[in-house]
């Protein structure tokens, strides 16, 4: 089994999350960050159900599926997915992949001059992670989607992008194209105290949106209103990194799950205490930086338009997490 670094991930091994950062970070200059990571490629989960630590698992699982039809209803297949993911729970962690992963944590860590992934690297958290990525292959919204398009799961694959979570400040998302007004010049964002999920998920209430014309200054068009952030600390995070998205006239974004390996705690967010609100000149410089990582982010890709996704961690550097180009 393997584990990849990222200057071994290709399109035959990995999905556009884990390759578009891959390709990024040679490029970007030395001020802006992306997290350390590694990926589980395409098929370590069907080696998994074939190693004989999970001798047992496959059959059970081939069994269960094996009840889908092109007829059942979704209250079935429901029962189904539900008795499908309980099975992909129970799996036991093989020696080879256990293996495989601190090596290519360790080797990463040696490139960059700092073992962060291997020590934040815990056997019985990441497993779980790694399940959790897993067995959301088996539910219902991808079979449905899946079944409109015409395809099946047989066209899906999987891979894991195991990353490090940077204890976030903020977390922004970027559109280097302002998708309101389509003015190509023009720099969207929104950003949220915390982790993202707040952000990209659904949590009531408004991020700090703004807009950056190139050679301009920030425009704020909204305060945040949102009463929760999440934080976490500085831990791995496993996110799902299927070809879904590259699949023609297959919906394959958002239906899979990214699983953190220590829970978010959840806060109630004092608006009023945050620099970004109340410091005028603190927020105005923080979103020209952040307008900036988005234009050297759209250079990296040679011009091409992006939606980006990235937080300030606590000592205010800037991280890229993922980008892909913005449709």
């Amino acid at each position: 089994m393997r584990c990849v670094r990222p200057d071994e991930m290709n399109r035959t091994s990995v999905g556009s999350k884990s390759l578009n950062l891959a390709l990024l970070r040679p490029k970007l200059p030395a001020e802006i960050f992306t997290p350390q990571a590694v990926a589980l490629p395409y098929g370590t989960m069907q080696k998994s159900l074939t190693d004989d630590a999970n001798k047992e698992v496959l059959p059970m699982l081939q069994k269960v599926l094996n009840r889908l039809q092109p007829h059942t209803s979704n209250e079935d297949a429901q029962v189904i997915f539900e008795e499908a993911q309980q099975i992909i729970e129970s799996m036991k962690f093989p020696k080879a992949l256990k293996e495989a992963m601190h090596k290519a944590m360790a080797e990463v860590g040696a490139k960059d001059g700092e073992e962060r992934l291997t020590k934040l690297f815990h056997e019985r958290d990441a497993w779980t992670a790694v399940k959790g990525v897993w067995s959301s292959l088996f539910a219902l919204r991808p079979w449905v989607s899946l079944a409109k398009a015409g395809r099946s799961f047989h066209d899906l694959n999987m891979a894991v992008l195991v990353q490090e979570l940077v204890e976030a400040k903020y977390a922004f998302v970027l559109h280097t194209i302002n998708p309101f007004t389509k003015d190509k010049d023009e720099l969207y964002g929104e950003l949220v105290a915390g982790r993202g999920e707040t952000l990209v998920g659904n949590f009531p209430g408004r991020a700090l949106s703004f807009a950056v014309r190139k050679g301009g200054e920030p425009r704020v068009i909204s305060f945040p209103s949102k009463s929760v952030a999440l934080h976490t600390q500085h831990c791995l995070i496993f996110r799902s990194d299927s070809n879904g998205e590259d699949l023609e006239g297959f919906a394959g974004a958002g239906l899979f799950e990214s699983v953190c390996a220590e829970q978010d705690k959840e806060g109630f967010q004092r608006l009023h205490r945050l620099n970004v609100v109340t410091d005028a000149t603190y927020r105005m410089q923080l979103l020209k930086r952040i307008a900036e990582v988005g234009w050297a982010t759209e250079k990296a890709f040679d011009g091409a338009p992006q939606d980006i996704e990235g937080c300030v961690d606590v000592r205010e550097r800037i991280f890229i997490v993922q980008s892909r180009p913005q449709v």
